[in-house]
Order: structure tokens, then sequence, then C-alpha cells
């Protein structure tokens, strides 16, 4: 699970062990749609980096498991991907909850790189999560506040803690099964605004506040995509790196797992912490 969170590029790894080589497959999330999307930028934030605002971006919606059409459960989530120049590009994930929703409505609730713990039937999934880091329901976003579009390094970097991607209502599906969920999404226009981004600056327990801080808007057709489904990748940025730089935000995370979890660097980084105390 390493990989997950330290590959570099846009496209799955290949990887090689003693009976295994191949392009890593995904095993959740493996069916969805593709956009070009913009980050429009609303100012009046602290702020930086691809949070001043992006041209360059690509969207990926799915579901997480494979759904029924005789049932209403299902599980969307979104990865974005924001290109910058002549450097990695910055990834994020989010969902409503690995648990699912009782609607086809793919937009039927908010989105979030913070989720609540999964239920027992998906344990199995979190003690996977859990070999790579301890912080199995976040993802970072420190990376997208270092660099700019054009690559520049920001000075001082400043990021929120948590984003919240809220419907505009500008389009709603049934909640009932009436076609596959990938026909909602290709019916989407383009110069359709999809989310509202909203940052909620430091976690609640110290007082913070969330501000409407961006527009995602689609700028293209959202299509299918047999590579997108294979190969296209969002790396996971580790929450313990948004921590390492706010280290009065960690008490305030939920953690899985045993203490002893994580990839190398991060648990370099836990120990590091550790010795500060």
């Amino acid at each position: 699970m390493c990989s997950v969170f330290k590959t570099q590029g846009d496209e799955l790894p290949w990887e090689k062990d003693l009976v295994f080589y191949g392009w890593r497959k995904k095993y959740i999330h493996t069916v969805g749609t593709v956009g070009q999307v913009e980050w429009r930028n609303l100012g009046d934030h602290p702020y930086t980096g691809l949070f001043e605002g992006a041209t360059q971006g690509i969207v990926r919606f799915s579901l997480a498991k494979e759904p029924s059409p005789e049932s209403n459960a299902t599980a969307p989530g979104l990865g974005l991907k924001l290109l910058r120049d002549g450097m990695d590009s910055a990834n994020l994930v989010a969902m409503y909850s690995v648990d699912g929703q009782d609607s086809w409505n793919f937009f039927k609730n908010n989105f979030t790189n913070h989720i609540a713990p999964a239920g027992l039937g998906l344990v199995p999934i979190a003690l996977k999560f859990s070999q790579a880091t301890n912080n199995v329901q976040q993802v970072a976003l420190s990376d997208f506040a270092q660099y700019g579009q054009t690559g520049t390094t920001v000075a001082e970097p400043n990021f929120p803690y948590m984003l919240t991607f809220q419907p505009t209502g500008e389009f709603t599906f049934p909640d009932n099964y009436v076609r596959p969920f990938t026909e909602d999404l290709t019916s989407i226009p383009s110069g359709s605004t999809l989310y509202k981004v909203w940052a909620l600056d430091q976690p609640t327990e110290l007082g913070g506040t969330e501000k409407h801080i961006a527009d995602l808007v689609l700028v293209s057709d959202m299509i299918t995509s047999l590579w997108g489904d294979q190969h296209l990748f969002f790396r996971h940025q580790d929450m313990v790196e948004d921590s390492a730089i706010k280290p009065e935000w960690e008490e305030y995370l939920e953690t899985f797992g045993l203490p002893s979890a994580g990839c190398p660097a991060q648990r370099a980084m836990q120990a590091g912490r550790l010795g500060d105390n």
C-alpha cells in the first residue's frame, strides 16, 4: 500500500515481486468517468499555491464498489488532479462515506477528504490501508499549497485542515436505479459548476471556521475511459505530512491500526514528533 502514498506520476506504477509483475491494478473505484476541470478561486482566504487557482485539472468520478441495479446502495467518490509545470501533479481523493449511501444520485451528499470510520464490513479494507498509514480516514492537503500551477515554490505555504465538496444543485439524478451511473455523469454539460469547495481552517475543537473558497468547474465533456479505469493514478498524500507541519492538529485526527503501522518515511516523521514531546 505504500506505493499509493509515495508513487510519483499520473499512471499506476509497474510492480514486480517474486510471483507477480505488471501494472498495479485497481481493486476499488474500478469504473468511472473523467473530465477536465478548473479550480476557480474565489479569493479572500489565506491559502496558497493551487488554492489560488488552477486551470489544468482532471477529475474522476467513480463508485468504490460494484453496485447492483436491484439495490440503491452506492459508494461514490472523486479523485482530483491539478497539474503543475515541470513537476508532479497535486492529488486528492474525497468521498461521502466508505459505507456509501442509499441512492444512485451521485450528487446526493457532500464529499470530503476526512471521512467517518468504516463500518464492520469494511474493516478489512481499513486494515489494508493501515499497512501504509494510521490516518486511513483522511488525505492531506499541504502539497496543494507548496507550489503554484507554474511550479513556483511558495515561500510560506498555507493550507486548510479539511475540504468539503458541496454539490451546487445544478443537476441531480434519481435515487432509484434508472441507468448506469456513468450515463448520468456523461450527461453533465461542459461549463457546469460541479461543486462549491469549502475549507475548514483548523479542527472545530480549536475553533475552526469554514469558508467557501473555490468552485470546481467542468470545462470539457465528461467521458468514460478504459485507460482512466485501468491506469489513471491519484496519489494519496498521507495526513501525517500535514500534522508534521501543524502538530496541534494531530490529537483531533482519528487513527486506525497499530501504532507501528505505516510506511518507513511516515514512521520516521511520527517518531520525530514523539521525540519533540
